[in-house]
């Protein structure tokens, strides 16, 4: 009997099958929307903690929680139905430590030095442990909006200040009003080595001595209280003071400090004082933690990392094309005892050598080389400091106090590239800081009963080619839209604009079609069809994007899901590959037939 595979005829119907009206298009043209809280996401990738992945399955969302996730899991007849056939589920990211949602106060210039700068009153020496972050939320503030779209689902927030700005609440990065968006309240004290100007405390060294002086007396008025609670008669009442009662909660271990640092001294700092004091810590930025390992191995305390990364300088861009010395590479190193520094693999060194002398101005040029090579060797140690701390044993979470949201991505995936394995980088995102904030009953993993607080993406989430397409906090869906991405310019970027003819090589034979991009670079949009049903309507291409050399986008072909390509140009002609759901991926040529420099 002769047999046919169905393949060819799959992908050819696939091409041409025009995207379908979506229930929320359908809803936007009724007169009385339908609201629900109840959603399907079918057929996703699911992980659900690192290292547990469910390659096919159904998570069912009803108001707020996780209600079911798995391959037979029941779609109930009023939810949104959400087709994730080529889609990734894992847990909302949790941010350690962070100011979203607390604006940003405004400095104040020409203040007036106080009469007494070695007395000065605690707010304008920076010491409001008293202050609590929920007073302060905004929850128009653009910043949660922001963190949100980087996958962030809830947040450990503190107020801004120098020393001792408050204490910190855990909130969620949805919500209408201030109380809407307190998960938990009281939930640290927060420091740092923030001196205040022109008066005392100034420096780190006062700082710490501040803090010395400000835990053993808030000590003593908890031991005076105490007494006065246990029998006041024949003693004088205690006087209130806020700054010491916020430290009581310190005092009985029921709350812990979560200590900024910037460098290694400020690591060493911190453990010396909690060593001193007594008080439960949680270290947080540790950017310089690689020079600190021992120290942190010792202490054993719960460490924050930051996601903020060097970045690079910027060249002119006359000598982009033409510099190549060795001061911009930036490959991921080879494995190495978790103790040392990351390096990169011989070939590949910087070419910095320390023992380099300028005899003259002409040697100026070898000298500004030899320079940058030393900077580039520093970045790499930036950027291998998460695999370094996992390398020793250290587990961590993330803040990004420092980082922007919009680079969060970005330098997730350049620390994995320089040795963070992927599942520690996802556990820094949501099993960890849940534990460190205890939170792990409630969200930082995909589990029924858990807070339906998610993160979809468009692929494996350390690909980089992959985006967020949804984030849902509290059971809130929110889509992320495409950002406009600006094309290179300059030698060697491509302009995607114009006609092409495509291929896509199946096992059972060639299927092809066209790509029509029109616009500019960045700000494409386009549609696809197949030469196997020239009559049949183009089917328009979502999430188009384009980096001045990779094109990537998707289109929805209706019951078999949404299908996405991704290839890179190279003048006129383009190679990648194209997802289809189920099947798997298969390879994609084309040429450019028409365009800007072509008829």
């Amino acid at each position: 009997m002769r047999t046919t595979s169905f393949l060819p005829v799959l992908l050819a119907a696939l091409l041409v099958l025009p995207a379908p009206r979506n229930a929320a298009a359908q809803q936007a043209d009724d007169p009385v929307p339908q609201v629900t809280r109840t959603f399907a996401l079918e057929n996703a990738r699911v992980v659900q903690a690192p290292g547990r992945v469910l390659e096919r399955a159904t998570v069912i969302v009803r108001d707020g929680l996780i209600v079911a996730v798995g391959p037979n899991a029941a779609v109930p007849f009023d939810a949104e139905r959400i087709a994730a056939d080529s889609l990734v589920v894992y847990a909302g990211f949790i941010d350690g430590l962070s100011h979203a949602g607390i604006p940003k106060p405004k400095e104040a210039r020409n203040q007036e030095r106080p009469k007494d700068p070695g007395n000065p009153p605690d707010a304008e020496a920076g010491i409001q442990p008293d202050r609590d972050a929920r007073a302060l939320l905004d929850p128009s503030d653009n910043s949660l909006e922001k963190l949100r779209k980087a996958g962030f689902t809830a947040a450990h927030v503190v107020p801004y200040g120098r020393m001792l700005p408050g204490s910190g609440a855990v909130i969620l990065l949805a919500g209408d009003a201030a109380n809407a968006l307190v998960l938990k309240g009281d939930a640290s004290l927060f420091a740092q080595f923030e001196g205040a100007p022109r008066m005392y405390p100034a420096t780190d060294m006062a700082v710490i001595a501040r803090m010395r002086q400000l835990y053993r007396e808030a000590g003593r008025r908890q031991r005076m209280e105490t007494l006065y609670a246990q029998n006041p008669t024949g003693l004088e009442r205690p006087a209130y003071d806020p700054v010491h009662y916020a430290f009581f909660p310190v005092l009985d271990g029921q709350k812990p400090v979560f200590f900024h640092t910037e460098n290694a001294l400020d690591v060493h700092r911190a453990l010396t004082l909690r060593q001193e004091l007594g008080f439960p810590l949680v270290l947080a930025g540790l950017s310089q933690g690689f020079d600190a390992l021992e120290a942190l191995r010792q202490a054993g305390v719960p460490l924050l990392l930051t996601l903020d990364l060097p970045e690079e300088p910027k060249k002119p861009k006359a000598k982009a094309a033409a510099d190549t010395t060795a001061a911009d590479t930036t490959a991921a190193p080879t494995a190495i005892p978790a103790d040392q520094p990351k390096e990169l693999p011989a070939a590949q060194q910087p070419a910095y050598d320390p023992d380099l002398r300028t005899r003259s101005h002409e040697d100026v040029e070898a000298e500004k080389k030899n320079l940058e090579a030393r900077q580039a060797l520093e970045r790499q140690k930036y950027y291998a400091a998460a695999a370094t701390l996992h390398g020793a044993g250290l587990a961590f979470g993330f803040t990004t106090m420092d980082a922007k949201p919009e680079d969060v991505l970005k330098n997730l995936r350049t620390m994995v590239e320089h040795g963070l394995p992927e599942d520690a980088a996802l556990a820094a995102l949501t099993t960890q800081p849940a534990q460190i904030l205890g939170l792990s009953a409630s969200m930082g993993t995909v589990e029924p009963g858990k807070m339906a607080n998610l993160v979809v993406a468009s692929g494996p989430l350390f690909d980089a080619g992959t985006r967020l397409r949804y984030v849902f906090v509290d059971g809130r869906k929110f889509e992320i839209e495409a950002e406009k991405t600006t094309a290179a310019t300059g030698e060697g970027a491509a302009n995607p604009v114009g006609t092409w003819s495509y291929t896509v090589e199946t096992p059972q034979g060639a299927v092809g079609g066209t790509i029509t991009l029109a616009g500019n670079p960045g700000n494409l949009s386009g549609t696809i069809t197949n030469d196997a049903s020239p009559a049949d309507e183009p089917a328009t291409l979502d999430e188009l994007n384009f980096d001045g050399k990779t094109l990537s986008f998707s289109f929805d072909a209706g019951q078999f899901g949404r299908i996405s390509v991704t290839a890179t140009i190279t003048g006129d002609e383009l190679e990648g590959s194209l997802d289809v759901p189920g099947l798997g991926v298969v390879p994609l040529t084309g040429t450019r037939v028409s365009g800007p420099d072509r008829p």
